[in-house]
């Protein structure tokens, strides 16, 4: 006890200096004298400095716990199945799953053909991509539809900025098309020659954008599908579960906006199917030529409905399913 508290006698938390910057914005300007420490890139020299001297000063005054935590963190190592996996699910003559082996901090993800005896497919072996990395991650992945293409998610630095790759499962090779600044979503057009994606703003980190990257094609080029212009919207991309149509999700704390396009349309004209109104959130999926809607309208806990494509806007064709709560 006695040499814990000499420690903390002796060392001196580290204070950030204070640098005067007048911060604008459409709400007016105000003082920040820690703005500096703001470095995006991790590369300022002042701001590294300070890290270190503040993770140094955690490591000394936090010195004497580390018996304790090499423990806890052995028993809760000790607690968890070393070669565990995910059940499978199936997808398009597929079964995929993810499995960890004995002693990896990382996971496999890979496929089977749904066929008796027929041998795995490692897909994304993140032992081998996580070499050489301090941090890594696959957030999404994406198998073209005709099963030969994966695109996939990957953040090297987790600041959840992510890089979009592309590697072609017939061959097993990596290929060159790497996208950059991504949020995690991606998703195929009808013939797995491009994917749409939501490009995230290198400061905010908000997911402004859709973009559709065609393979083979340089990504500074890839033409802006939709831009989200109110920033309490967060965007993502997904098809729908028939596979027909391809959709864009816009998505705020008390509203959404869907579009959709045909996913084998070339040229993926995307029309909104619900316009965005206040207080209304929902999903919509189709199915057997028309939409299910998971909806709050008139329903607070949320409801069911079922309506004809191409009759969505009258909201009187929406017809209640099953079990669905009206209040």
């Amino acid at each position: 006890m006695l040499s814990r508290i000499a420690t903390a006698l002796v060392l001196v938390p580290p204070v950030a200096e204070q640098r005067p910057f007048e911060v604008v914005s459409p709400h007016g300007t105000r003082l920040d004298e820690y703005f500096w420490l703001r470095d995006d890139l991790r590369t300022d020299a002042d701001v590294l400095a300070h890290l270190r001297a503040e993770n140094d000063y955690k490591n000394a005054m936090l010195s004497h716990l580390a018996p304790l935590e090499e423990r806890l963190y052995n028993e809760i190592v000790g607690r968890i199945k070393q070669d565990d996996s995910t059940v499978p699910y199936r997808e398009r003559g597929y079964w995929y799953y993810r499995r960890f082996d004995a002693g990896e901090e990382y996971p496999l993800h890979a496929r089977r053909r749904d066929l008796v005896d027929a041998p795995e497919e490692v897909m994304l072996d993140l032992v081998e991509l996580a070499r050489g990395h301090d941090f890594y991650d696959v957030a999404e992945f994406e198998v073209s539809p005709d099963n030969r293409l994966l695109a996939y998610a990957e953040d090297t630095v987790g600041r959840r900025q992510y890089s979009l790759r592309f590697k072609d499962l017939s061959t097993g090779a990596t290929l060159p098309d790497v996208v950059p600044n991504v949020e995690p979503a991606v998703v195929w057009n009808a013939d797995g020659s491009s994917v749409l994606y939501v490009e995230k703003d290198p400061e905010t980190l908000l997911g402004s954008r859709v973009r559709r990257h065609v393979l083979g094609t340089d990504p500074s080029a890839d033409p802006v599908v939709y831009e989200e212009a109110d920033d309490s919207f967060y965007l993502d991309v997904g098809r729908s579960k028939d596979g027909r149509y391809l959709y864009i999700h816009s998505q705020s704390t008390v509203s959404t906006e869907q579009r959709f396009a045909v996913a084998a349309d070339p040229d993926l004209k995307f029309a909104i199917l619900i316009a965005r109104e206040r207080d209304h959130e929902y999903h919509a999926e189709h199915f057997d030529g028309r939409w299910i809607i998971r909806t709050n309208w008139q329903a607070p806990d949320f409801r069911l409905v079922q309506v004809p494509v191409g009759e969505v806007a009258d909201r009187a064709r929406w017809q209640d399913l099953a079990g669905s709560a009206v209040r």
